[in-house]
């Protein structure tokens, strides 16, 4: 019996128990918060869905110039869509700008893209492509906002138009430069 009494009498914590834990967990958050830095990983994911959608804006010229034998922006009589008011963008073009919408309409068009992918506007606005009619290649840069990304090998380039980083001024080689990730 006197047991049973002393059971019942000694529920729960007390309140310096319960403060204590409460002021252990505040300190883990704490260290874990500056641990993850949560503005670095959203930059990161933020690259990530950029180079993925420009990874797949190149594959699906690709795609469209195998089965057309042409690129978009190539009239219709060369078996293009006539797209980008039938000029290459020879220059630097972002996906958003001028008549390269267009072209995102015409790959939609023959389902090279999804239809979708012309509304991703904060992402298309970073993309950068160009076209060397020499090489017969399409490129694509982007400028990564996370540093993680900036370390990168990868991002070698000192501008949007490729040029490769020969004065090692871009952070990946130990400059101070955010520099360009591209690729063809």
């Amino acid at each position: 019996m006197k047991y049973l009494s002393k059971i019942k009498s000694s529920k729960g914590f007390t309140l310096i128990e319960l403060l204590v834990v409460i002021g252990i967990l505040g300190i883990l958050a704490a260290a874990l918060v500056a641990t993850i830095d949560p503005f670095e990983q959203l930059k990161k994911a933020s690259d990530s869905n950029i180079k993925n959608a420009l990874v797949e804006y190149l594959n699906a010229n690709v795609r469209y110039y195998t089965t057309h034998n042409a690129y978009p922006w190539d009239t219709v009589v060369n078996g293009g869509a006539a797209c980008n008011g039938a000029t290459a963008p020879t220059g630097l073009v972002a996906l958003n700008a001028g008549n390269m919408p267009s072209c995102t309409t015409a790959l939609t068009g023959e389902k090279e893209l999804k239809s979708a992918f012309g509304t991703a506007t904060s992402v298309l606005k970073e993309i950068f492509i160009k076209y060397d009619a020499t090489a017969n290649v399409v490129s694509g840069c982007f400028k990564p906002g996370s540093t993680s990304q900036q370390k990168s090998k990868e991002t070698k380039y000192t501008d949007s138009a490729g040029t490769p980083d020969a004065g090692n001024t871009c952070i990946s080689n130990g400059g101070a430069t955010n520099c360009y990730w591209c690729t063809q």
